[in-house]
């Protein structure tokens, strides 16, 4: 990154040598600094060419004349460039946050602005992409000289008449200080010293957007776990990876049918949730993505919460009760949900198309020395209403939450049995929501198929509009998984091999559906689908079944449906990963 220290007020001290320190420990990589004097008669034309890239009279450049960021006058550059006056005091935090986030290309530090006449306040930070720098270079001639200190805010409002969207970054619990005496710069220095960096950094990263429990439970037990994750130096995806293997080990213990092991593997369950909620917030504390970081996040998810459903349904059997209709239904009914959902939130995307923010009222800051009273908090409040609309889609929070509360207080039928009903009411809720917001969901575009179809019932599925594009493919879901387990039933295999292969198809229709929402998956991608799957389930396993001696049957069935289930495990996997790094390469 390129940096310019703007000197915008006369005779202003210079913060050159802490604001260079700040940039450090955020980890960022100076290449090249320049200072600029705004108020100086060749001010303007100096900041021009130091934001286009060019070299600036009187700065170094290599011995072939080259500028220091290697470009000539018409090239793009090939880094960024903040513009920082070289009197701000601010925590380094503030200055990674705006420039060190890849989800920032063109941005700045902001406040929300607290005089009631709306608008964002500038916070007088500014990053500029490597692609925008020679529109905003163009738009430095036409500020006013003789108004150095307003000049950011001038370019900032000038920028998105250029084409460049300035993204808004606030500024949280931290300090920002543009002092103009002792006095000011005494109180903004005071107040550095005092803010505990780390601690609302850790408090911050948390994810808004949750459930009930994860945001009033989960969540503020989940950073506490997470600055001892970044001081441990583990990755996101190495919490990810331990996340799963607490979920799969409840899931054993719960398996086991004994309440000491039962109530330990309760209590794993609920660290392994408040686990997962790590990932991400250490990604977002060290301002680092991946897109297989999400992916991975996601299907073991999916993975964890079925393994737990076949641990209860396998402790059901092993005190001789025959839970896995209930399973299979758990299983079938959460999935409906999941491919109604991506569904209907991909359908209102491709009708809106892509909406376009507001455009931002930028005003210039009303102190000179802000000084929050706390961290902003990423965890939305949504009021009374807004939250039962959340509890009515009885989010994963609650769902793994009425399962350790099953396994570790009552029954694994009870446990199972309160799952599908309060599932199935969701689906209901779901369902109504559907049909009386349906109409806005109408349109001739051919809706993307969020579920593993295959290629003929994918074709058939794109001739839909409306509610029902939106409702097939969760409903091609279910009727594959309740076509696989009746017919296995019907045929005399083992419960549990159908079971395991009903979790296997519901898991390789989330992959397909998450992939096409996050556009890392499309129709064409699949190696098999439902489609073929039952094809192959019918020729292979079912109608063998039939025709078989009755003393071959179950072996040759229930080998048949654990062979059929490393096929689609390994194949949806593998296509929705590979999938996956190619969106990330």
């Amino acid at each position: 990154m390129d940096i310019v220290f703007l000197e915008l007020r006369p005779n202003s001290p210079s913060r050159a040598a802490a604001l260079r320190a700040a940039l450090a420990e955020q980890g960022l990589v100076v290449a090249d600094e320049q200072v600029v004097t705004v108020g100086s008669a060749d001010g303007l034309t100096a900041l021009a060419r130091a934001v286009a890239g060019q070299p600036v009279p009187g700065h170094p450049t290599y011995d072939d004349g080259t500028p220091p960021n290697g470009v000539g006058s018409n090239a793009v550059p090939r880094r960024p460039v903040a513009l920082i006056p070289v009197d701000l005091v601010t925590n380094g935090t503030v200055l990674g946050a705006v420039l060190d986030d890849p989800r920032v290309l063109t941005g700045a530090l902001a406040a929300e602005s607290t005089t009631g006449a709306g608008g964002t306040e500038l916070l007088d930070v500014l990053r500029i992409d490597a692609v925008d720098r020679p529109a905003a270079a163009g738009l430095v001639h036409e500020l006013d000289p003789h108004d150095p200190d307003g000049l950011l805010l001038e370019l900032t409002r000038r920028l998105p008449g250029a084409g460049v969207e300035v993204k808004p970054v606030l500024m949280g619990g931290y300090v920002w200080a543009r002092p103009t005496d002792a006095v000011e710069a005494m109180a903004a220095q005071q107040a550095l010293a005092t803010v505990p960096e780390r601690r609302v950094r850790l408090r911050e990263a948390a994810r808004g957007g949750d459930g009930f429990f994860s945001t009033f439970v989960l969540r503020k037990l989940s950073w506490r776990l997470t600055g001892p994750a970044e001081r441990l130096g583990l990755t996101p995806n190495q919490v990810t990876a331990g996340s799963f293997v607490l979920g799969l080990i409840a899931a054993g213990l719960i398996a086991t049918g004994d309440r000491f092991p039962a109530v330990i593997g309760a209590l794993l369950l609920q660290l392994c949730v408040v686990v997962d909620c790590v990932d991400g917030e250490l990604a977002r504390y060290r301002r680092r993505f991946s897109r297989f970081g999400a992916w991975l996040d996601a299907s073991t998810d999916r993975i964890k919460e079925f393994a737990v459903v076949f641990a209860l349904a396998l402790a059901g059997a092993g005190a001789d009760q025959d839970l896995w209709p209930l399973a299979a239904l758990a299983i079938g009914v959460q999935t409906f949900r999941s491919l109604a959902d991506l569904s209907w939130s991909l359908r209102r995307k491709q009708l809106e198309g892509d909406v376009r923010p507001e455009p931002v009222h930028w005003v210039t800051s009303t102190e000179n020395v802000r000084v929050p009273s706390g961290f902003i908090s990423s965890t939305d409040t949504f009021g009374v209403g807004g939250w039962l609309k959340r509890l009515g889609h009885f989010p994963i929070g609650e769902r793994f939450l009425l399962i350790s509360l099953g396994a570790a207080l009552w029954s694994p039928k009870a446990t199972l049995i309160g799952l599908n009903v309060l599932g199935l009411a969701a689906g209901a809720y779901m369902l109504t929501a559907l049909a009386s917001r349906g109409r806005s969901l109408a349109g001739d575009l051919v809706p993307a198929v969020a579920a593993d179809t295959g290629p003929w019932l994918g074709a058939a599925l794109q001739r839909l509009r409306g509610r029902a594009a939106v409702i097939a493919p969760a409903l091609v879901s279910v009727i594959e998984i309740a076509v696989v387990y009746l017919l296995s039933t019907a045929v005399g295999a083992q419960h549990g091999a159908v079971v395991m292969l009903v979790a296997v198809i519901a898991v390789a229709h989330y992959l397909q559906a998450y992939g096409v929402r996050e556009g890392a998956a499309t129709e064409s991608q699949l190696v098999i689908g439902a489609d073929l799957r039952m094809a192959a389930f019918l020729v292979l396993i079912f109608l063998p079944g039939l025709l078989l001696p009755i003393d071959d049957v179950e072996d040759w069935v229930t080998g048949g449906l654990w062979a059929l289930t490393a096929v689609v495990a390994v194949a949806s996997v593998s296509t929705s990963l590979k999938s996956w790094i190619g969106v990330t390469r």
